[in-house]
């Protein structure tokens, strides 16, 4: 049986496992000499890691909402969009490390005029391709899973009526908590 092309969707775990994926590159790039230097590595191989690890247990997350209430639909777009979120911290972590790890403005010169690249400079993007490419795709996903996230079923009002209780109760705890109130 084939499924018409207009009813495909997106299967929950493609984003999932590009996630994981992506965790995995930054891992195996965050510990890479040529990448990442050892006196870099808690500034930025650390904050990498982290970021892509944050971005997989956001989907998990957002998975672990059913959005058949209001309530599950909010929930779980806010936790995929913390994970594009985590994904471009992602990027900028790697921007900024390019931009660090840049070196001299110009290479320096040998005695008989050539140009000699000082070692440990730069860093080779060729590298960091891969990586990039998944973030790229990840993002894409993430913002279709975010937009294709829809009620499902029908809440009558007594169920948006509950909703909208449990809510201002939640709101009044956090009040209480910030005004220091014990509950």
């Amino acid at each position: 049986m084939t499924v018409l092309a207009r009813k495909r969707s997106l299967s929950r775990m493609e984003f999932f496992i590009k996630a994981q994926a992506i965790y995995a590159e930054t891992a195996r790039l965050a510990h890479k000499e040529s990448v990442v230097p050892k006196s870099y590595r808690f500034t930025f191989g650390v904050p990498m890691c982290n970021a892509a690890l944050s971005m997989v247990e956001n989907i998990e997350r957002s998975d672990a909402f059913y959005p058949n209430t209001s309530w599950g639909v909010i929930e779980r777009k806010k936790h995929l969009a913390l994970a594009m979120g985590d994904a471009n911290a992602l990027y900028d972590i790697i921007a900024c490390l390019i931009e660090v790890r840049q070196g001299p403005a110009k290479p320096a010169e040998t005695e008989d005029g050539e140009q000699k690249p000082r070692k440990g400079a730069g860093v080779n993007i060729n590298e960091l391709n891969r990586l990039l490419e998944l973030l790229d795709e990840e993002i894409d996903l993430l913002q279709g899973a975010k937009n294709g996230v829809k009620l499902i079923g029908k809440e009558d009002a007594e169920g948006k009526l509950a909703a909208a209780e449990a809510e201002a109760q939640r709101l009044r705890d956090l009040v209480a908590m910030q005004s220091g109130v014990r509950l």
